[in-house]
């Protein structure tokens, strides 16, 4: 009679349980790889915005009006119904000699063609040049390539109508587009952009223009 196999029983159940902890090791080293990968994609996601940030507060802000670094004279401010913020925004102060001489005031456009359009208007505080725009920069939009998407600065020329302007120069009725009796132009085929545009930067200056009463009371929900 042919011998039988002796079949090691204890060999076959360490198998069975090394496979689940293969799996689980193999799960945890791609878990964690993934969340290292996470990690340093945010990081060079929050380095860049930065980046583009203070990139643009240095073509708002001119550089012989202040002395101080404007990242550290930040305050938060939420003004939903004023300025259409979704969400608290950043108010940079540029100061000279401790004396606030323009601000990048935050300005949400809540009604551009394709949803919302985020600027930064940088505005003098203070002395002669009192309520002017020093220049407008489009932080962030929707809308459609080849025509409301004009109003980026690397795209047209359309934002370097506003600096030197106010609620002054020209009157606050003027502060439409052109299509609506008032002072700026608008973009061929595509009004509704630069409409919601200009009423931003308007509603800016009216920030601007009560900015010492705002600034005492400008954290927290204000209109």
């Amino acid at each position: 009679m042919a011998e039988q196999p002796i079949i090691n029983s204890t060999k076959v159940s360490d198998k069975k349980w090394l496979l689940p902890i293969i799996l689980a090791t193999m799960t945890l080293i791609t878990s964690s790889l993934l969340m290292f990968s996470h990690a340093i994609t945010a990081d060079k996601i929050e380095a860049i915005q930065l980046a583009n940030k203070l990139s643009s507060l240095q073509r708002l802000i001119p550089t012989h009006v202040i002395d101080n670094d404007l990242l550290d004279d930040a305050i938060e401010i939420f003004k939903p119904l004023l300025l259409g913020h979704r969400q608290a925004e950043t108010l940079y102060l540029g100061k000279m000699n401790n004396v606030t001489t323009v601000i990048a005031v935050p300005v949400t456009a809540r009604n551009g063609y394709s949803g919302d359009i985020e600027l930064l208007v940088g505005i003098h505080v203070g002395g002669e040049l009192n309520g002017q725009i020093t220049a407008v920069e489009i932080i962030a939009h929707k809308e459609t390539p080849g025509l409301g998407d004009l109003i980026e600065a690397k795209k047209s020329d359309w934002l370097l109508q506003f600096p030197g302007t106010s609620l002054q120069q020209p009157t606050e009725k003027q502060w439409q587009v052109k299509k609506d009796q008032g002072t700026f132009d608008q973009i061929t085929a595509a009004t509704i952009t630069p409409r919601a545009v200009v009423a931003a930067i308007k509603q800016a200056l009216l920030f601007q223009r009560d900015f010492k009463s705002n600034q005492n009371s400008a954290i927290g929900k204000q209109p």
